[in-house]
């Protein structure tokens, strides 16, 4: 495999406040656009290492060099239901298109099912976003329904599409 997961440090915010305030990273993920401050980055990574009860945020490191490339999360966690949101990115641009979202959503559905023993992990994706949505469909997510004009982004609002996959689904590839 390319890349692996692994815990945050709280170094990583660097990187991380980068990501979220480029333009080209931000118009493909579900939030609205704004502004991220280190401080507020350093703050996220510092709540993600400290405040995990209901959630598993890691980051995405590429194995030939240990390069931090992204961020894969379940979020949410429902620990009676055993359900929890999914959400990813590659935040290194010239990454983009080598596998290494697949590789890594892979790794954290295994993750979740079989560490976790958790029976569903559901996410949102905007409708515009072809590229995360092949990705999801080939791992065995089905599309549940469209969450219609559920975000402003970019001057319009947007259409979320709502996927799920079930453990018994899913089967790592």
């Amino acid at each position: 495999m390319s890349v692996y997961l692994r815990a945050f440090e709280l170094d990583d915010y660097k990187k991380s406040a980068f990501w979220r305030n480029n333009i080209d990273v931000k118009k493909n993920l579900g939030g609205n656009n704004h502004f991220v401050s280190s401080e507020r980055e350093k703050k996220w990574i510092e709540n993600s290492i400290f405040n995990d009860k209901n959630d598993i945020k890691l980051a995405i490191c590429k194995k030939e060099n240990d390069e931090y490339i992204g961020n894969v999360n379940l979020t949410n966690i429902n620990w009676i239901n055993r359900n929890a949101e999914f959400s990813i990115f590659i935040g290194e641009t010239n990454d983009w298109g080598k596998g290494y979202a697949t590789t890594a959503t892979m790794l954290m559905l295994t993750f979740g099912f079989y560490q976790q023993n958790l029976h569903k992990i559901y996410l949102t994706v905007l409708e515009n976003n072809i590229t995360a949505m092949h990705i999801y469909t080939k791992l065995g997510f089905v599309k549940e329904g469209i969450l219609r004009d559920e975000i402003y982004k970019n001057g319009e609002y947007n259409n979320m599409v709502l996927m799920s996959i079930l453990k018994n689904e899913f089967s790592v590839k």
